[in-house]
């Protein structure tokens, strides 16, 4: 039996819950609690019976402030941004206390870094780094006191999360050995297998196993894995299909990061702007506080219109019930992942479901929204890619545009 444990259930379906009804239960274990927001971070510390402690700075970083609630062997919520930085010594007092760690929805572990082709050549011919064989970066000991621009480079070094692609490209990796440390591993996540968690697994051969959660007289109990049946979120979700579905959102680029900053796509980003506009105040004739909408930050204030301008939230937006009142979306974006990470992992043979990512990210975003409450909302997928994936995914096939134009 593996010690990491994937609950893989729909939002909204309990995880949360159970998470809480479990530390209450187990009386016996030291918990981490990481999750994204600091309010979920104070959700997990007013619901428990234990008496949790928030990493806190007090002059010396927040880092200091959990290695030494972690040496004390407390039971601790924080926030994935902290766990990002775990040092040599939480290590150490990680394995030394025994902790179960729950995990609220996939950590990000791998993340290129915006680091100039000519800073990492000249850091390179400086001598101050050297490449492994292994890609990760190497800081030279003999130079390890410069106090230089390139410091937060230095600590990522140090804690042997810091791999160069093809010589170009800098990339931030979760140091995998930090996953061995814990007695016990919670990931309260949906649809795991689109995740670039899931392919870092795979990429150092962590197993785990998959289970689910089910709700029998207000107890949450984990069970089998079983796939979600989708015909009532399908009945309650209006995906528009019209005119501002116009032609060029049918190919399979638009609305992708690269298209929003492209030259010839300057035109049919107006347009997007107008559609947008159209579907918000014409089509659904919706009040400020009904809608959310996204597209990449970037590309925010080329899409931004009156009326609607500060309902925006980022399309990677996870784990907030801030918006959970509004039933008027319009999805502006074309995910795909970063091009490095493909890059990085199918030269170790690991492949991403592209798709499946996209879709993930979506499916996420779209639950920020009144649905995660069982309501009804009204969707605008201006991308045909995204569109289909969604439908597919709900296996509604009547309405769907199967063209696709390249």
């Amino acid at each position: 039996m593996s010690k990491i444990t994937v609950i893989d259930s729909l939002m909204g379906s309990g995880k949360t819950s159970w998470s809480i009804q479990y530390i209450n239960e187990a009386t016996e274990e030291n918990f981490l609690y990481i999750t994204p927001f600091l309010d979920e971070v104070s959700r997990v510390i007013n619901n428990t019976e234990r008496e949790f402690t928030q990493p806190i700075n007090k002059g010396k970083g927040k880092l200091t402030a959990i290695n030494d609630m972690l040496a004390r062997q407390e039971d601790i919520a924080a926030t994935h941004e902290l766990f990002r930085w775990l040092n040599k010594d939480s290590r150490e007092f990680i394995e030394n206390g025994k902790y179960t760690l729950i995990l609220d929805e996939v950590l990000s572990v791998l993340e290129p870094l915006n680091v100039k082709r000519d800073n990492l050549k000249i850091l390179l011919e400086s001598q101050c780094i050297s490449i492994d064989k292994n890609g990760y970066v190497v800081w030279n000991p003999c130079k390890h006191e410069y106090d230089t621009d390139f410091n937060d480079l230095k600590m990522m070094a140090d804690n042997h999360s810091l791999i160069c692609v093809n010589g170009a490209l800098l990339l931030w990796k979760y140091p995998p050995e930090i996953f061995k440390l814990f007695d016990k591993i919670y990931i309260l996540t949906y649809l795991f297998e689109a995740s670039i968690l899931h392919s870092y697994f795979d990429l150092h051969e962590i197993e785990y196993e998959y289970q689910s959660i089910r709700k029998e007289n207000d107890h949450y109990d984990l069970v089998d894995y079983f796939k979600p049946d989708l015909s009532e979120v399908a009945a309650k979700m209006d995906i528009y299909e019209g005119k501002l579905n116009c032609s060029f959102t049918q190919k399979s680029g638009s609305l992708s990061k690269t298209w929003f900053t492209a030259e010839r796509s300057k035109s049919d980003v107006a347009k997007l702007k107008n559609n947008l506009y159209n579907y918000i105040r014409n089509i659904t004739n919706a009040k400020s506080d009904e809608v959310i909408w996204t597209t990449f930050k970037d590309a925010q204030s080329k899409l931004a219109g009156r009326g609607f301008t500060k309902r925006f939230i980022p399309c990677n937006c996870r784990s907030t019930n801030e918006f959970s009142n509004t039933s008027i979306l319009a999805y502006c974006v074309n995910i795909y992942p970063h091009p490095g990470i493909i890059n990085y992992l199918s030269q170790n043979n690991i492949y991403l479901d592209q798709d499946l990512y996209a879709l993930s990210e979506m499916i996420q975003w779209i639950w920020r929204s009144r649905i995660r409450n069982g309501e009804t909302i009204q969707i605008y997928v201006p991308s045909v890619r995204m569109r289909r994936l969604l439908y597919d995914w709900l296996e509604i096939n009547k309405k769907a545009e199967r063209k696709i134009i390249d």
